[in-house]
């Protein structure tokens, strides 16, 4: 991939099996966010291949195909404002075809205290924005999670949320990939790690 002709990263090569994390690591601007947007088919790459195989079923590599069986979240993605996050996550349902109410049971799984649920996202923290992030990208039961620095702006609270949800997710059979430079985050989930920019 490369910005203005200049190389951000070459040679990369994974393969994930069911049930694995996979935690990036790198220096600020070495292409840690670029690399889970190419993966969710949000950014196009300049070469290489990507492929989806959900379990059971076909491989996927056409990123608007590919979409339906990723879950992402990142700092750069927003809930709409003027909506609550229970109305939010209602869209995004409708947008996938996924059944009534089912961002009910999202919003206990991730700690958004009930109260807030019909309050528009604009009045809420980070760290509540970032939950109903981490809630959006669940919502579809994704077959891959791809998380950029998934515990950013979360209490401890907040941050067992996400252990719980990655767990979930991966006892499920799922794939995740995480972005982070927490050393806390890499100890927990780091058992494979892909290291941009260098030693």
């Amino acid at each position: 991939m490369a910005y203005g002709g200049v190389p951000l990263f070459d040679g990369v090569s994974i393969d994930v099996d069911s049930g694995r994390t996979i935690v990036v690591t790198g220096a600020n601007g070495t292409g840690k966010t670029t690399f889970l947007k190419i993966l969710a088919g949000l950014v196009r790459p300049v070469s290489g291949k990507i492929e989806v195989r959900p379990t059971g079923g076909k491989a996927v590599s056409d990123p608007s195909e590919r979409r339906l069986y990723v879950g992402y979240a990142g700092p750069d993605v927003n809930a709409y404002e003027e909506l609550s996050a229970l109305e939010n996550l209602a869209f995004y349902a409708k947008m996938r075809g996924l059944p009534d109410g089912v961002g009910e049971g999202i919003l206990h799984k991730i700690g958004l205290k009930k109260s807030k649920w019909g309050d528009p996202v604009r009045t809420y923290s980070s760290g509540m924005r970032q939950r109903v992030r981490l809630a959006a990208s669940v919502l579809a039961d994704p077959a891959v999670l791809l998380w950029d620095e998934p515990s950013s702006m979360l209490d401890s609270a907040g941050r067992e949320v996400v252990g719980d949800l990655l767990r979930d997710h991966i006892d499920g059979g799922g794939v995740a990939l995480i972005a982070s430079n927490d050393p806390v985050e890499i100890d927990r989930w780091g058992e494979r790690r892909i290291h941009f920019g260098g030693v």
